[in-house]
């Protein structure tokens, strides 16, 4: 269900993150997204539906948010016409996660929070340095439109119908 490759490790006190423990290469798989559905979101759970949350098992809840990151949801099964193997019927495998460039070893795995979340439970702030750093991630919802224009090829189906509807109203 993910990569061999990579590992969650205490990057400060408290503070966990998904780690590369050796080089992945652009296009590599990383880990798919899987667990339980709840109806709300909390600040670990990725939205695959208007009202519904993966919780996600394995390293892939320790991913953190960059606002340049590593990698990408493919936005579609890995397993198409079988079962998951060792899963049974109360959890359930959406999305997959792979870099979107060469990651070196002791590198973290990020990913853009604002591509799978409308809304956060709650909101922090970023300190990626990056030129174009969100300062404050909150979800889609609360970008710019100009940051909205940026990522809209790059959103999950959920954030992007409701985008969508957004744009509509």
């Amino acid at each position: 269900m993910q990569s061999d490759k990579v590992e969650v490790v205490e990057v400060m006190k408290g503070f966990l993150s998904i780690r590369a423990k050796e080089a992945i290469s652009a296009g590599s798989f990383i880990s798919d997204v899987w667990g339980p559905v709840l109806h709300s979101a909390t600040p670990y759970t990725i939205q695959v539906g208007v009202n519904e949350h993966v919780d996600p098992f394995g390293p892939l809840k320790r991913t953190n948010h960059f606002c340049q990151p590593n990698s990408k949801f493919i936005f579609e099964r890995r397993y198409r016409n079988s079962p998951v193997p060792g899963l049974d019927g109360v959890y359930q495998v959406f999305w997959y996660l792979v870099a979107t460039r060469d990651i070196k070893k002791d590198e973290d795995v990020t990913f853009d929070y604002t591509t799978t979340e409308y809304e956060m439970s709650g909101g922090f702030k970023c300190r990626c340095g990056e030129v174009d750093c969100l300062r404050e991630v909150k979800g889609f919802k609360f970008l710019t439109p100009e940051q909205k224009i940026h990522r809209k090829n790059k959103l999950s189906p959920v954030v992007a119908k409701l985008y969508n509807n957004e744009s509509r109203a």
